[in-house]
């Protein structure tokens, strides 16, 4: 699976089990309002009614849930938000989960890659060249939380119960430096088509 998140003004058609991602970019503490707005512009146009008819709902915590459905199936959507860069995804009949996170220095990542992406992750990271370092842990806790979200799952620390979870068959994984869109960003995008059997997409956290 490789998906290019795209900019705000495209509006593929949607398939079954296909996610498709959008990034913003905005200012600051405008970027969240401006993002909720384009979703909600985006789904107007698929689900076919206007902007403010749409039954979006937002509630902290969770990923943002809409009580309609296109073709039959549930739409699950996933938001995330980094500085002044924001990612939405949809995706029709399946779970998923997105996240973009900035590429920066961290001086405590020893620690955090322990408690949170597990001894395996956190050898490899202590492998790399400080740059390499950088964006290495941050495609690794993009992927983390977009696996999270994908599950319904919250930031948790590490556990062998918890890695096997999110690291089960069925999620479709995505990840990549936002270089030529946004340099300094890592974003990951995680898929589950399980739920495409049940022809309903639960929401996702945050």
């Amino acid at each position: 699976m490789l998906v290019t998140p795209m900019p705000p003004e495209h509006r593929p058609a949607l398939r079954a089990a296909d996610p498709a991602v959008w990034l913003l970019q905005g200012q600051g503490r405008h970027l969240r309002g401006e993002a909720r707005a384009l979703l909600r512009a985006l789904l107007a146009g698929y689900l076919g009614m206007a902007p403010e008819q749409v039954p979006l709902h937002f509630v902290p915590g969770q990923a943002p849930q809409v009580d309609a459905q296109w073709q039959g199936m549930g739409l699950s959507i996933s938001m995330s938000y980094s500085q002044d860069v924001a990612l939405i995804a949809l995706c029709p009949g399946a779970r998923i989960g997105v996240d973009v996170t900035a590429i920066a220095a961290l001086p405590d990542w020893a620690q955090v890659a322990r408690l949170y992406l597990g001894p395996e992750s956190a050898a490899r990271l202590a492998a790399c060249e400080a740059v390499a370092r950088e964006t290495m842990f941050a495609l690794a806790w993009a992927e983390l939380e977009a696996r999270g979200k994908c599950l319904g799952l919250g930031l948790q620390e590490w556990s062998p119960a918890r890695h096997e979870r999110l690291q089960e068959r069925s999620i479709l994984v995505s990840a990549a430096a936002l270089d030529g869109l946004r340099p300094g960003q890592a974003w990951a995008l995680a898929v589950t088509p399980w739920c495409a059997r049940n022809s309903v997409a639960a929401g996702t956290r945050r």
